[in-house]
């Protein structure tokens, strides 16, 4: 950088004490002094005369000097300058013209005694400047000096000039800052308040820019260096993310004022634009190939930081943040959670030994190796992760399995109990009421198989209807209660024994799978775009034909109700019908007609209880009647 790339000390006024209005012979005297004071040498002393004597050079030399103060004002003014630091001067010169004041402003920038301040009068002055009035001037001083008048083209074009200058000088005392960039982006913030329009701004942001290529270089290379280091994925790989967020950050420190200016004109800043490219490619192969969340989290967070005013990407960015974040969590919730999940999987393959290991010791330590492993390994999850409810879903899982795969609900049941019975209230409260509930289904899928093996041992049925009671729901527990009291009617009759199953036979029915241990019934109903519906009635069962062993009833609406084999077999048959009538319906009369029968359906089949053995046995025989029943659908679309 230059130290003094405009001076006023250095201007050929200032060296021969000469005024605007001086003459060729007056100048000529005034270098005879000037060689008897011996303050410059005759060298420098010939060849100010000579660019004060020509017509061209006069013209850029009468602009850098102090046009339009009197000699009074010049004289005082340059002791001002020697004494005074910039706040003082800037104090005495509010009231100087425009183009005065600039040239000051830019001799203390030149001479190293700037400040934001000084920026911002600079910057100001050439924001009022009036040509005109400069013009005028000039023409009446060379007038009385003889020299020949100028035209406003000329000055426009030299006060082109030395607003260039003027803005090297200050981005140049910009650059000897310890932070150049604060400074500078402190003068754009400014200076865009205030007259975003300025043409001296442009200027300046331009310097200013070109100036910090050599350091803007350096960066972009260092960061090119870490980046190819880290696609490498090695043991450095966080060592080589602090690096790239620190480069940018000193990338950011100077390269913002740009920015902030590039954003304002509606633009976007070019190197930027490349940093964040090369950056976000290694975010991404960071995040999609090597699962590193946490280094392309940290990555991202750095590009938004510094790049903001890059707005075609800031979105982007933020979603990528976004993304990160909640990958970021994930992974840490499945590297916390993968030993539980791992002893989860391992009792899964040894579901038998496991059944048997709850049945005998119950959810402890002491059930084997494979029990032990879940057990210590979910208590660890639960106390230590910030989502304490993923460990209870896991082992859920495990007594899904044992209740869905291997057809167990005891150990399902004795599972849920001990970790209900371990964890008591410490937990969370939806998550454990939960369990509770699934532990009354299980419990109750478990006992039903018992109930049914005792069926005609009236005290071993009540003994097993007691036990059910411990852990039945409200609903459940009235029907229980009502059966416990027709057991002990039967035992007190000593009725005979065919005659106590038949009468416990309709109320034991009610014992229906729920939530995920049973299949649910309700269909969900298909409705058009566009279009009113019409409810439709249920299309009729196949007509009853004597001895058929296929009969359906058509059961009546309602929930809850106890259903004979004909009736179940109607719901499970024309659930069959509206499963093939659903791709058949091309047309809005047709999707009327269709949801008009899920109503039905739902109506009459959504909720029911069914004797012991009936469903199955009606289950089985679908198989044999899937051809019937899409004739049947068939049928029903072709009437509509």
């Amino acid at each position: 950088m230059q130290p003094k790339i405009f001076s006023l000390d250095d201007n050929p006024f200032h060296m021969l004490k000469a005024s605007y209005r001086s003459s060729v012979t007056e100048i000529s005297h005034l270098i005879e002094d000037a060689e008897l004071d011996g303050i410059y040498p005759e060298e420098d002393l010939q060849k100010a005369r000579q660019a004060l004597v020509t017509p061209r050079s006069r013209l850029m030399l009468e602009l850098t000097w102090l046009p339009e103060l009197s000699q009074l004002q010049t004289t005082k003014l340059s002791e001002l300058l020697r004494k005074a630091d910039p706040t003082v001067i800037l104090s005495q010169i509010g009231h100087f013209p425009e183009l005065a004041k600039a040239n000051i402003a830019a001799h203390l920038c030149s001479q190293g005694r700037s400040s934001v301040e000084v920026v911002h009068s600079l910057a100001q002055s050439w924001d009022e400047i009036d040509e005109a009035h400069i013009l005028t001037f000039l023409n009446e001083e060379r007038r009385s000096s003889g020299f020949p008048k100028i035209e406003i083209d000329q000055l426009r074009e030299v006060l082109r000039d030395i607003r260039q200058l003027h803005a090297a000088a200050a981005a140049n005392w910009i650059w000897t800052l310890p932070v150049p960039g604060t400074a500078m982006n402190t003068v754009v913030e400014r200076e865009l308040e205030s007259n975003p329009d300025g043409s001296f701004l442009r200027h300046f942001v331009e310097i200013y820019d070109k100036e910090s290529e050599p350091q803007l270089a350096a960066i972009k290379e260092a960061i090119i260096v870490a980046t190819d280091a880290a696609e490498k994925i090695s043991h450095d790989l966080p060592l080589h993310t602090k690096n790239i967020g620190n480069l940018l950050e000193a990338w950011d420190v100077i390269n913002q004022p740009v920015q902030i200016y590039a954003q304002f004109r509606g633009q976007e800043e070019g190197r930027s634009k490349q940093i964040y490219e090369i950056i976000r490619k290694l975010c991404l192969k960071l995040a999609n190939d090597h699962d590193r969340y946490d280094e392309a989290l940290k990555l991202s967070t750095a590009l938004l930081k510094t790049f903001p005013e890059l707005e075609s990407v800031a979105e982007s960015l933020k979603d990528d943040v976004t993304a990160l974040e909640s990958l970021v969590r994930q992974k840490k919730l499945a590297d916390q959670l993968a030993p539980l999940v791992e002893a989860c999987e391992r009792a899964k393959k040894n579901a038998t030994s496991i059944s048997k290991s709850l049945k005998s010791n119950g959810f402890t330590e002491g059930g084997g190796q494979v029990l032990s492993d879940v057990l210590k390994s979910f208590n660890s999850a639960r106390k230590g992760l910030p989502e304490p409810g993923v460990a209870f879903h896991v082992i859920r899982d495990l007594a899904l399995s044992l209740n869905n795969d291997s057809n167990d609900p005891h150990a399902a049941f004795v599972l849920l109990d001990g970790v209900l019975e371990l964890c008591g209230c410490n937990g969370p409260k939806d998550v454990l009421d939960k369990l509770r509930q699934e532990r009354s289904i299980l419990h109750k899928n478990w006992k039903m198989k018992e109930l049914d093996r005792e069926s005609g041992n009236l005290s071993a049925m009540l003994k097993v209807v007691d036990e059910m009671l411990v852990y039945a729901n409200a609903t459940d527990r009235k029907d229980l209660q009502h059966l416990r009291s027709k057991i002990e009617g039967k035992m007190f009759a000593k009725k005979a024994k065919f005659t106590i199953f038949a009468g416990i036979a309709g109320v034991i029915g009610f014992f229906v799978l729920a939530d995920e241990f049973n299949k649910p019934t309700t269909r969900t109903t298909y409705r058009p775009p566009t279009g009113n519906q019409t409810a439709t009635a249920p299309a009729p069962a196949p007509a009853p034909i004597a001895s058929n062993p296929y009969q359906e009833d058509i059961p009546p609406v309602g929930s809850g109700l106890s259903l004979t084999r004909n009736q179940v077999r109607y719901c499970l048959y024309q659930g069959a019908r509206l499963d093939y009538v659903r791709p058949l319906t091309t047309n809005n009369r047709q999707i009327d007609r269709f949801n008009g029968l899920i109503d039905d359906y739902n109506r009459r089949c959504s909720n029911f209880r069914y004797s012991s053995g009936v469903l199955g046995a009606v289950q089985g025989e679908l198989p044999s009647r899937s051809s019937v029943l899409r004739e049947d659908a068939r049928r029903m679309v072709g009437s509509w």
